[in-house]
C-alpha cells in the first residue's frame, strides 16, 4: 500500500499502488516527470480520480503519491527493477534534475526536495560545526548550488552565514543577485 494524499488536507494510506501493471518504460517515464524523486523515494502527481477520502477534489486539489524503492518496482523482474531503482538514485524536482552533492575543504552543498505541494527546493550548507545556510527556494533556471559554492570560495563560511540572513528575507537569489550588483559591499 501506498500514501496517497491532497494539498487540502485529505490523507489516504490503504490505496493500491498506481504502478502496478505498469512496464518499466512507463514507469521510468513517470520517474523523468515526477513531482519530486530524492534518495530512493518518489513523488508523483495522481489525477483527480485518486483523490483520498469522501471529499470530492476541488479545483485548487493537488493528489500525490509517495512511494519508496519497494513500492515503486513492485512486480518487476529484477532487471527492470535495477534499472527503475537506478533511476531513482538521482535527485529531481518537478521533471528537473537537480545537481549532486558538493564538498569544498569539508563543507557540503546539497540540494533536495523541499516539502510541501509545490514545486520548491531546499539549499543546505554544512560542515562539523553545523548548518551554514539553510532556505527553501522556488525551482529556478539557474545553478544556485554553484553559485553557492563560488561565494564559499569568495566569502567563506561567514559569507554563507551572511548570506542566510539575508535569503531568509528576500530569497537565495535575490540576495546572491544584491551581493552581485555590489560586491564591495558584505552581505548584510
Amino acid at each position: 500500500m501506498v500514501t496517497i494524499s491532497c494539498s487540502c488536507g485529505s490523507v489516504c494510506d490503504s490505496r493500491r499502488n498506481p504502478l502496478r501493471g505498469l512496464d518499466v518504460a512507463e514507469r521510468l517515464r513517470l520517474v523523468e516527470a515526477a513531482f519530486s524523486a530524492h534518495d530512493g523515494f518518489l513523488t508523483l502527481e495522481l489525477d483527480a480520480a485518486w483523490h483520498p477520502g469522501s471529499d470530492e477534489p476541488g479545483p485548487a486539489c493537488v493528489v500525490l503519491v509517495d512511494l519508496d524503492e519497494l513500492d515503486a518496482c513492485a512486480g518487476l523482474d529484477e532487471d527492470e527493477a535495477r534499472r527503475l531503482r537506478a533511476a531513482l538514485r538521482g535527485t529531481r524536482v518537478a521533471g528537473r534534475a537537480l545537481p549532486s552533492p558538493v564538498l569544498v575543504d569539508g563543507t557540503w552543498f546539497r540540494v533536495a526536495p523541499a516539502q510541501g505541494y509545490v514545486p520548491h527546493v531546499t539549499y543546505v550548507v554544512h560542515d562539523e560545526a553545523g548548518t551554514v545556510l539553510e532556505v527553501d527556494e522556488p525551482l529556478v533556471e539557474r545553478d544556485l548550488l554553484a553559485e553557492l559554492v563560488d561565494e564559499f570560495g569568495r566569502q567563506g563560511r561567514d559569507g554563507l552565514v551572511r548570506l542566510d540572513a539575508v535569503a531568509a528575507r528576500r530569497s537565495l537569489a535575490g540576495a546572491l543577485d544584491a551581493l552581485r550588483a555590489r560586491p564591495e559591499v558584505a552581505v548584510a
